[in-house]
């Protein structure tokens, strides 16, 4: 059970082994292998995948002034690995946080509910006050403008996995000196569109069983793989394990043939196309309710193999009763094609942005024939994988209709809305609201919403702001949740699916 390779593949380059940075599914599961945070997602399946248990932090933390000063004590003897090589302190999980806003981290909206951070986010200048690190003691404690429900949630994600103070306020993910880890996998190579290749570190030592060792002696990650390339090498043997789904007309064909290699992954996952309000003639609600109606949402599915189910809702239907299905759209052609005749801007050009990765450009060419059957003049432009997520999120780029999806980064509703909708966390870069919605009375909602408890009232409240955003404002085109069928090796054994982190390396092992 000890030992071994993996012997992997991966499409393109991960948009960032930084954690500060990286904000795809691929980085995600790396890092989730070499870096840890004060808390973590329990190493598991399902909806035990979604507890939150202590990692860095040898406890939970301890929560005062009626909810807006939790303190936590560090692990004594967690280790960086080298260079480094010293026990992980509480300023530096300080100054990790202080770094995303120095970086401009996609995921900065998450710390901005703590004390100074909306200050220290202008000026960048003497800290965060709200963070208070002591090393002798060994604490730290996070002081809150007001309660936040989830704020246990962001602490758990990658954003905030540990890195030490003084790493430079630049991408280091091919930085060696400063790729430093505290897991049990450490990365020791890292050539961009050639491999990556991932040790044990031998700084580790497991301190909980919800940070466990690992058991491969390594991974080696070709970069470059093609879904179908992947599948053909996985068949003669020469592949153990891909990052992305099977190509969608190779599952019927895998399944019957290698039943027990084919594992179908549900994601808490939306899919869509993002309608850049700030851009004609998406700044039209008019034309953003048509690509709506006119789009064929089953006919969407099919170019995606049949891996999911249709959807015109934001939140996914795996987070319970934040999820009530609506149907403010079913298809109707008549009906865009008076809603586009109505806005006067039949005629423009309209450019389709996806990456180059399957079937992307292929969902980006039906969208690109719906605009041209509702009068428009549709392109589509594809970029590279790794670079695509960066690209559209940067206001540079700014693309007028683009291909997204987003897979939970914690198991709640908050993290679609909020993070996709919220106007207050439109930013330059990173920028995860790519629709440039900003409406007053939405971001009031959900403001409220996030400070609410934990419960039935709070998931009913996202509920209600789904709705009201798919309604009032359409900035997306929802249309599948996706299913994720991968296919491995008949030897690659321990796989374990989580919601956040997803497919685990540390639980993976290869029969002999």
């Amino acid at each position: 059970m000890e030992g071994g390779t993996l012997r992997a593949g991966i499409v393109d380059n991960p948009d960032h082994l930084d954690p500060g940075l990286s904000y795809t599914n691929e980085g995600w599961e790396i890092l989730e292998a070499t870096s840890n945070g004060l808390l973590t997602f329990k190493k598991a399946a399902g909806g035990a995948g979604a507890e939150i248990v202590p990692d860095i932090a040898a406890s939970m933390p301890k929560v005062s002034d009626g909810g807006l000063t939790l303190t936590f004590h560090v692990r004594p003897n967690v280790m960086f690995s080298a260079p480094v090589s010293r026990p992980v302190k509480p300023t530096d999980f300080k100054d990790t946080i202080e770094r995303l806003f120095r970086v401009d981290s996609g995921g900065v909206g998450f710390y901005t509910g703590i004390a100074g951070a909306a200050r220290y986010a202008k000026t960048r200048k003497g800290g965060i006050s709200g963070i208070v690190a002591d090393d002798a003691a060994g604490t730290i404690a996070f002081h809150l403008t007001k309660p936040d429900g989830t704020f246990l949630e962001y602490l758990a994600m990658p954003f905030s996995f540990v890195v030490p103070k003084g790493t430079p306020d630049r991408d280091i993910s091919t930085i060696p000196r400063w790729r430093v880890a505290t897991g049990p996998y450490m990365i020791s190579s890292y050539v961009p569109r050639d491999h990556i290749t991932i040790v044990r570190n031998p700084s580790f030592h497991s301190w909980t069983p919800d940070t466990p060792d690992g058991h491969l002696d390594a991974i080696e990650v070709q970069i470059g793989v093609t879904p179908e390339r992947a599948v053909n090498e996985i068949v003669d043997g020469s592949l153990d394990w891909y990052f992305e789904q099977v190509p969608p007309d190779r599952l019927t064909e895998l399944k019957a043939r290698y039943a027990g290699q084919v594992h179908l992954y549900e994601r808490n996952n939306v899919t869509f196309f993002t309608l850049n309000i700030r851009k004609p003639p998406m700044n039209d609600l008019r034309v953003r309710k048509a690509l709506n109606y006119a789009v064929d949402r089953q006919a969407l599915l099919k170019v995606f193999g049949g891996q999911g189910s249709t959807t015109e809702n934001i939140v996914p239907p795996g987070l319970g009763t934040s999820y009530a299905r609506h149907e403010f759209y079913p298809r109707d052609v008549a009906r865009a094609r008076q809603l586009v005749g109505q806005s006067g801007t039949a005629g423009m050009a309209v450019q389709v942005w996806a990456s180059n990765t399957d079937p992307q450009p292929k969902a980006a060419q039906y969208l690109a024939s719906v605009l041209d059957s509702l009068g428009y003049k549709a392109t589509v432009k594809t970029l590279d994988e790794g670079v695509y997520y960066d690209t559209v999120a940067a206001q540079r780029s700014d693309p007028q209709v683009s291909y997204n999806d987003w897979n939970q980064d914690f198991p709640e509703a908050e993290d679609f809305l909020d993070t996709m909708l919220n106007g207050e966390r439109i930013t330059n870069v990173g920028n995860s609201n790519n629709s440039n919605l900003d409406v007053p009375s939405l971001n009031q909602a959900i403001d409220a919403a996030r400070a609410m408890a934990l419960g039935d009232a709070r998931n009913a409240a996202w509920a209600r702001i789904d709705a009201t955003a798919m309604r009032d404002q359409a900035p997306l085109v929802p249309f599948l949740t996706r299913g994720f069928p991968k296919f491995s090796s008949a030897r690659l054994q321990g796989l374990v699916f989580n919601g956040t982190y997803f497919e685990l390396f540390p639980s993976m092992w290869l029969s002999r």
